[in-house]
């Protein structure tokens, strides 16, 4: 019967399946860890205590405490730590769970929790528990998974009665409710602040480039456009004198320098114009538009790119028609080019890019995302790549996503990163759904 239990619940969540799980934060869990073994400890019953933790430092003091109590300790840990009965528990079901069971004639209890659960808010799934049967299921269950003589001896001798947990269950349960509702107000409270508080910094900077781009570009045009005319005249000057010039490597030299500043002056024209597009008040034409039409233009512009390089590009859209969408035609395709250029230049050879559109029923956005199988963004530069100027490559001006997120802006949309790591990156360019 015990064997065929252990193959059947390898885990604690399993085993405890009529206890329904919650999502805690790491403060709750924590409060609520720390309050528990203090009325144990305060309390100087002769208790059995299980413990399994992942960071004992965190509670190092409290242990310490709990090694000079009427309790017995057994701590469930990789490691050995002086003053506790330290049982190995190799079971990978088990590795990312962590627990403390308290197991006495007049108080038990049992509290789980599992941080790899979720990553969102930094919540874990648990549940907290004061019925005396669950705690004694508990211990019975890391027995089977790994067997301690001397703590087999210690349950036999301890009678369980259910009655003198109620109350305590009562006042608990009404406990957390108002820290976890503190905690997770709290936590909306500090994640709009921020949200907030980086949107603001970049209008900040956004406000500075515009102001700043504005003022020095015309100062820059009128140079520029004198150097560009003179290296026209001397390339046509060189055009009518080349047969007189009999060293063949200075006449070379000659026209190759004429065709660098030709070049460079162009390239500075296109920068410059760039910055003043940015630096101007974004001006939005909406128009009821096909967005599959305008989504396939940009595709097939980009394809022949694509081929060169031996990248594989795919549309995929399933926005029924019912959906209606009112955006600049042209300010959308700028935008949706320059995140899809990106994701060709993080691309390598045979791998491929993907652009969908996702619309889930009844939501107020459209998703165009862009999904590509990079190497990823760096944790640092998720919040830089926004930024005016900000760029990882050695040739760019760092405006083009600045000036996408500026366009979907402009929409009441966004232009945000929804997942990035090492198999690479996906873009989301959100758009708002026409109200009926």
């Amino acid at each position: 019967m015990k064997k065929a239990l252990r193959n059947t619940h390898n885990s604690i969540k399993e085993l405890m399946v009529h206890i329904t799980t919650d999502m805690y934060t790491k403060q709750t869990l924590a409060s609520i860890f720390r309050c528990l073994l203090e009325t144990s400890i305060e309390a100087r019953y002769s208790s059995i205590v299980l413990i399994k933790l992942k960071n004992v430092k965190e509670f190092q003091g409290l242990l310490n405490r709990l090694k000079y109590s009427e309790s017995k300790v057994y701590l469930y840990t990789d490691s050995f730590i002086e003053g506790f009965n330290n049982i190995v528990l190799n079971n990978p079901e088990l590795e990312n769970e962590e627990f403390l069971v308290v197991i006495d004639e007049r108080l038990s209890y049992c509290l789980y929790w599992d941080e790899s659960t979720t990553e969102i808010f930094g919540l874990s799934e648990g549940f907290c528990s004061l019925n005396p049967y669950d705690a004694r299921q508990i211990a019975e269950h890391l027995q089977l998974l790994s067997f301690d003589k001397e703590l087999e001896e210690d349950l036999s001798q301890i009678k369980q009665d259910r009655r003198r947990n109620e109350n305590f269950t009562i006042i608990l349960r009404k406990l957390v409710s108002s820290l976890e509702s503190h905690q997770r107000d709290l936590i909306c409270a500090n994640t709009e602040l921020k949200e907030l508080y980086d949107k603001t910094v970049i209008s900040e900077k956004i406000a500075a480039v515009e102001q700043l781009c504005a003022s020095i570009v015309h100062e820059i045009r009128n140079p520029l456009g004198s150097v560009s005319l003179h290296a026209r005249i001397i390339s046509k000057t060189m055009e009518k004198i080349t047969s007189q010039i009999v060293d063949s490597e200075a006449r070379e030299s000659i026209n190759n320098a004429s065709s660098a500043i030709t070049n460079a002056c162009t390239g500075m024209e296109r920068l410059l114009t760039e910055l003043i597009d940015f630096s101007k008040p974004m001006a939005i034409n909406n128009k009821d538009s096909d967005l599959q039409e305008a989504l396939m233009e940009v595709v097939n512009l980009l394809k022949p790119s694509f081929e060169e390089k031996g990248v594989g590009i795919s549309f995929n859209y399933s926005l029924g028609s019912n959906v209606k969408l009112n955006f600049d035609k042209i300010k959308l395709n700028q935008a949706v080019l320059n995140v899809v250029k990106n994701a060709l230049e993080a691309s390598c050879k045979d791998s491929q890019v993907e652009v969908s559109v996702d619309y889930r029923t009844n939501d107020t956005k459209v998703y165009i995302k862009v999904k590509d199988q990079g190497a990823g963004i760096l944790p640092e530069n998720i919040k830089k790549i926004f930024a005016p100027y900000f760029t990882t490559k050695k040739e760019g001006t760092g405006l083009g996503l600045a000036q996408s997120k500026k366009i979907l802006e402009a929409h009441g949309g966004d232009l945000a990163v929804i997942s990035t790591g090492q198999k690479g990156t996906t873009f989301g360019l959100i758009l708002p759904v026409k109200k009926p």
